[in-house]
């Protein structure tokens, strides 16, 4: 198949079909005169991710992702890596075939985060969030001007996600007792003027880790596709919802460690800008921790995942 003439719902049917692309990222290598003797493709993401040999990543972006390409390399390009504590990518090549972009990095050392989670100890799984919180942190201090094609407009977005709440809610199987109380419960989020470099990616997928001195240390950081330009809270969300809240001493590790305080208005801040989230999916978030239906209020719910010990 040549992938120059694939249609979008191609590229979706045949995502999966790793000859194809083991096939595609050959030929890029050949001509980028990279020799390699090793390609191995990585499961999980959006995109089609090799690793190639043991020091590169091949990222290809097809034309219905071009947005992600320009970010992503805008990112990591503009972007002063030395004020920050862990590794990221660096750009060895770029280049282009047709419409489909591609980025040839360095390999961030490490394992995922995902890949470990399960196995750590609570004193371990709380220095990760003690670390995530301090990287998140100078993430923020970033000047956000060194990024002319990120979206800017956060305001309006906010206002536009205000208006879909309760049809991107109902499609996620949200319960239809909280879906009727969504539009007044956001009605009085207003989002804070402060901008700041938002990837919304703080989850166990783009984070790896590293043992060091007998102690797992969050050690590197990947994929810039997602981010945006708007406020710091945003980005809290991903690793409270995917890793923190059934433990609370995770998310007030986590959270002071950034600078912030949890009270009933920030818990109730949070919660909007959850709902408020472009991926949020409250049933996956719930999914083997507690019954949805059982929950009478998002009032209610911003308690279950916005607690912390002394709550």
């Amino acid at each position: 198949m040549n992938i120059q003439q694939m249609s979008c719902e191609e590229y979706k049917n045949n995502h999966q079909n790793e000859t194809l692309w083991d096939e595609v990222v050959v030929q890029l290598l050949n001509n980028e005169h990279i020799s390699y003797h090793s390609i191995e493709r990585f499961p999980l993401g959006g995109n089609i991710v090799y690793a190639i040999n043991d020091d590169l990543v091949l990222k290809l972006f097809s034309p219905f992702d071009r947005e992600e390409f320009v970010i992503e390399t805008e990112v990591l390009e503009n972007t002063d890596w030395s004020k920050i504590s862990v590794e990221v990518p660096s750009i060895v090549k770029q280049g282009s075939i047709g419409q489909w972009h591609y980025l040839i990095m360095t390999r961030v050392s490490g394992e995922l985060l995902i890949d470990v989670w399960e196995k750590l100890s609570l004193k371990e799984q709380l220095d990760i969030a003690t670390d995530v919180g301090v990287l998140i942190k100078q993430m923020h201090t970033l000047p956000v001007e060194n990024y002319p094609h990120l979206n800017q407009t956060y305001f309006e977005w906010i206002s536009t996600q205000k208006k879909q709440v309760t049809t991107h809610h109902s499609k996620t199987g949200l319960a239809p007792h909280l879906v009727e109380q969504l539009e007044k419960y956001v009605s009085t989020f207003v989002p804070s003027s402060q901008k700041v470099l938002l990837t919304g990616e703080y989850t166990p997928f783009n984070l790896l880790v590293n043992q060091a001195d007998g102690r797992w240390r969050v050690t590197g950081l990947i994929d810039f596709a997602d981010c945006f330009i708007g406020e710091p809270t945003y980005d809290l969300l991903g690793p409270i919802l995917f890793n923190y809240y059934p433990t609370p001493e995770l998310t007030k590790n986590f959270l002071s460690a950034y600078g912030m305080a949890l009270t009933d208005s920030s818990r109730t801040y949070l919660m909007q800008l959850l709902l408020l989230h472009r991926f949020s999916h409250i049933p996956n978030y719930l999914d083997g921790h507690l019954d949805m239906n059982k929950v009478q209020t998002l009032e209610e719910l911003s308690t279950i995942f916005f607690s912390n010990i002394e709550s």
